[in-house]
């Protein structure tokens, strides 16, 4: 294994490493296939480091000032941080995916940061005071004189994690706080210049930040997709070389069940360890993942604020040793730097088996909070995790019990539980107090629960659908990841509270068992038919995607762009008693009128572009029943033209069926045609029709009516809940071609 001492900078480091191995891959970035579309040597990784830190000095940045950047993973990201913390600039990264304007807002003026600098394609937030660059592509080498930052002691980076208030806290991480951590990991782990490290979390996370920076120590390579695939996974890793990973629990969740993609690409993995940690990990998904691909599963402990790990399970145990470990879901042993205690509330350090909290001191540990929230006692991080440790061959072993904070941790993210209290109210007006707590979830690790006490005199069913409808069609006041995947109603009298009126959230969790919440996702129920919403984890996610492809033969979608259309594409099934579909209907919100709809193909439609969490208008794009079956559809020559086709439409049967009054209202009326709105589709002769139902009111659902009637008077329902006026139905003629060979 290479010997690494912390370098005294960390543009020597890597200059040292480009005169020493200049043609050597530092930076490797790839599509979501991971097809290589960038390969930056170590020398072009110290030209382009000069070339960002010169353009931070033209923006008048100078040591000690803060700037914001807001990148999707990509290598420029890790070059305008390493270039921002080499020249002593610190760097404050945004969540593209889950940070709200306001957020940003909070970030920036918090920090007093002097520019943000985003990758071309993100919005930009504008703010009085800061400069705003969108980066393209680094110039080319500067005559600028860039001072380089001797030692590792200055500040280099704020991330913000969720606290138990409802703003989330700045961790303020200094350079040797990173680098002391990055060195550990190096170690434990057994990272050397020979190894690849694919990126799989986001590099606005503290995991892969000081895992990119524990390969740059090593000399090795990183890999850089544009996001985690759960369907390319393995594809990565094959045409990256990859060797080593690090992922959280919703990961490995994904990818036991991906045995097929390990298969078709088994010959090229290279991949022998991987990191796992930053949330809840599933012993059994360990276990099960290991017999399957043969991939040694090693998990850690840490957290933003100690730059990450703080203990990990040793490579160096037996395979016995390794194994017990697994099964008792161990976090292993200390890093060497860490001083890490359990402590009672006074305190005091317990001994083997006693429980308490966790608490640490070393050089990875953070200086603070930038609100200066106290986070220490006697100079040890109390890190609000309890848990006991137990001796095996002469080493401690520790083990999680639970938190004293009210963080949950979804996937490796910090969701505060206030913060989401705070959103809902603002959602539901039927609501009178709610309380979120964690609720087990195999995927994440654990998922945000909403126990409710509805106000008075309010009908609890139908403030439930009002709820779920704004949580899976959108709401401007929560990002998707935040929101409650369980709800359950408790009466606010049943509230345990403490002396002086505040809920005791530990005790309501241990009230509620998991069986106690429903999914968000179960709409409502008939005598014949339940109604549910699609997603990534459903267990009729493949019976889905068939009737999909059945009903829309030959227009027929791959399984992975159908799975990724999930979060901005709505799916209602309809499920049998026999748990077998009836039918679906896909629909989208969107913001877009009439008029703007009738210039969208199909594919348009479908596109991110198109979907708005608060758009005013739900637009039905497709509709199966399982009763459907196929028919030949006869060859045209001639394609009629739009009067032809609006004279033929009262004879078509898609037209028929949406005229047909639904859900105690009126039928659907013709609002255009749109030619070529689909060309692949020969039944209608690539047209498609848009057609506009009533305004939803007093909407019923007609339990005898077929199955295709009850799933739109469903979508009438949802906008009925939500507020929504426009309800429109992106459909096609279907008899148009049998129509015109006659």
């Amino acid at each position: 294994m290479d010997t690494v001492s912390l370098p005294k900078s960390l543009h020597e480091h890597i200059v040292a490493l480009a005169e020493k191995h200049p043609e050597k891959a530092a930076l490797v970035g790839t599509d979501e296939k991971g097809s290589v579309t960038e390969r930056l040597t170590y020398q072009e990784l110290s030209r382009l480091l000069e070339s960002a830190a010169a353009e931070l000095k033209g923006l008048g940045l100078q040591k000690g000032d803060r700037i914001a950047l807001a990148f999707r993973n990509s290598p420029a990201l890790l070059i305008w941080s390493w270039a921002a913390w080499a020249s002593g600039i610190v760097t404050v990264p945004m969540d593209t995916k889950r940070d709200t304007p306001e957020l940003y807002e909070y970030k920036i003026n918090l920090n007093k940061a002097k520019v943000l600098i985003l990758e071309r394609g993100i919005q930009a937030v504008k703010l009085p005071g800061v400069r705003i660059k969108v980066h393209t592509e680094f110039g080319p080498a500067s005559d600028a004189a860039v001072v380089w930052e001797n030692g590792l002691a200055h500040q280099a980076l704020v991330l913000f994690t969720s606290g138990t208030t409802g703003h989330p806290k700045g961790a303020m991480l200094s350079l040797e706080n990173l680098l002391v951590n990055a060195d550990g990991i190096r170690e434990w782990l057994r990272i050397t210049s020979e190894d690849t490290f694919l990126v799989n979390l986001p590099l606005h996370h503290i995991n892969s930040t000081t895992f990119c920076l524990s390969t740059l120590l090593a000399g090795g390579t990183i890999a850089i997709p544009p996001n985690y695939s759960n369907s390319n996974f393995w594809q990565q890793m094959a045409k990256t070389g990859a060797t080593v990973t690090s992922i959280v629990q919703s990961i490995l969740f994904d990818q036991v069940s991906r045995e097929k993609e390990f298969q078709a690409v088994k010959s090229q993995i290279k991949l022998d360890r991987i990191q796992i940690g930053s949330a809840p990990v599933v012993t059994h998904t360990v276990q099960e993942f290991r017999k399957k691909f043969g991939i040694a599963v090693y998990q850690g402990y840490g957290q933003t604020e100690t730059a990450l790990r703080v203990t990990g399970v040793p490579m160096d145990t037996s395979e016995e040793l390794y194994e017990k470990l697994v099964e008792e879901n161990s976090i292993g042993s200390p890093m060497p730097w860490a001083d890490l205690q359990i402590s009672d509330d006074e305190g005091k350090f317990l001994k083997e088996g006693g429980e308490g909290e966790l608490v640490v001191k070393g050089p990875a540990i953070m200086e603070g909070y930038l609100g200066r929230e106290p986070a220490f006692r006697d100079g040890y991080f109390l890190t609000g995790d309890i848990g006991y440790y137990t001796e095996i061959e002469g080493r401690k072993f520790y083990y999680l019990k639970g938190r004293k904070k009210e963080i949950i941790i979804k996937g490796g993210v910090n969701v505060s539980p206030v913060a989401v209290e705070n959103a809902l109210k603002k959602i539901s007006s039927d609501i009178d107090q709610v309380h979120v707590v964690s609720v087990p979830d195999e995927r994440y690790g654990e998922e945000a629960g909403a126990v409710i006490s509805w106000k008075e005199k309010i009908d609890e069913d139908g403030a439930k659908r009002r709820l779920k409808s704004a949580f899976l069609l959108g709401t401007p006041y929560l990002s998707a990841y935040e929101t409650p995947k369980y709800i359950t109603s408790l009466a606010g009298g049943l509230l345990p509270m403490t002396s002086t009126g505040k809920v005791q959230r530990s005790v309501l969790k241990s009230q509620l068992p998991y069986e106690r919440f429903e999914s968000i996702y179960g709409l409502l129920k008939t005598s014949k038919l339940r109604f549910s919403v699609l997603h990534r984890d459903s267990r009729w996610m493949s019976a889905s995607f068939e009737l999909h492809n059945n009903c829309w033969a030959p227009l027929t979608a791959d399984r992975s762009t159908y799975e990724k259309q999930i979060p901005r594409i709505l799916t209602v099934l309809a499920i049998k008693l026999d748990d077998s579909l009836a039918g679906q209907i896909a629909l989208v919100r969107t913001n877009l009128s009439a008029a703007e709809i009738l210039k969208k193909t199909y594919t348009e439609m479908l596109s991110p572009e198109v979907a708005d969490r608060n758009g005013k208008a739900l637009v039905c794009v497709s509709i199966c029943s399982a009763d459907y079956r196929a028919k030949d559809i006869p060859t045209v020559a001639d394609i009629p033209s739009i009067a032809e086709v609006e004279k033929y439409l009262p004879n078509d049967p898609v037209y028929k069926f949406h005229q047909k009054p639904k859900g105690g209202g009126g039928g659907a009326e013709l609002v255009g045609l749109i030619p070529n709105g689909r060309p692949e589709d020969k039944s209608s002769l690539g047209y498609n029709m848009l057609l506009k139902y009533p305004e939803p009111k007093n909407i019923v659902i007609d339990e005898n009516a077929p199955v295709s009637n009850q799933l739109i008077e469903v979508v009438l329902l949802l906008a009925q809940d939500l507020g929504i006026k426009d309800v429109y139905a992106y459909s096609r003629p279907g008899g148009l071609a049998s129509y015109v060979s006659r």
